[in-house]
């Protein structure tokens, strides 16, 4: 089952990352490499799979950047796929929570963060995005 949706705006920024598990490690990474060829979708689908193996603890509360994740590449399938209205609002729900973390997992988020603040709701500003490459990490 998946996790509990949270919030973001009852929740307060830096999120600690939750634990991360061999499982999660590849789920992740594989939705990196995905998303910065391009294959939006795959990303999607990759990072899903991590997501549902996450807890309702609130150990686990950082789960929410995960589902920004989720949505960012959400967003940039739709554009994609020319449904201009799907894009925007997929973007505008991952802003609020990617903006609760600089780093997930080895991921660095400072530069989406900065990329999302930048395209001001237009996904098309996204176009060609990058998320990697992924620095080690143990979890934080």
């Amino acid at each position: 089952m998946p996790p509990r949706k949270r919030l973001p705006e009852r929740l307060a920024a830096p999120l600690p990352a939750p634990p991360l598990t061999p499982a999660r490690a590849r789920a992740f990474a594989e939705g990196i490499a995905c998303f910065d060829r391009g294959a939006h979708w795959h990303a999607h689908e990759a990072w899903e799979t991590a997501w549902n193996d996450l807890g309702d603890g609130p150990e686990d509360d950082a789960e929410i950047v995960l589902r920004g994740l989720i949505q960012l590449a959400a967003a940039l399938h739709a554009l994609a796929a020319g449904r201009l209205r799907g894009a925007r609002s997929n973007l505008a729900k991952a802003a609020g929570k990617l903006a609760l973390a600089d780093a997930l997992w080895g991921l660095d988020l400072k530069a989406v963060n900065r990329a999302v603040r930048a395209a001001g709701g237009d996904p098309a500003a996204l176009s060609g995005l990058r998320l990697g490459p992924l620095r080690p990490a143990s979890g934080a």
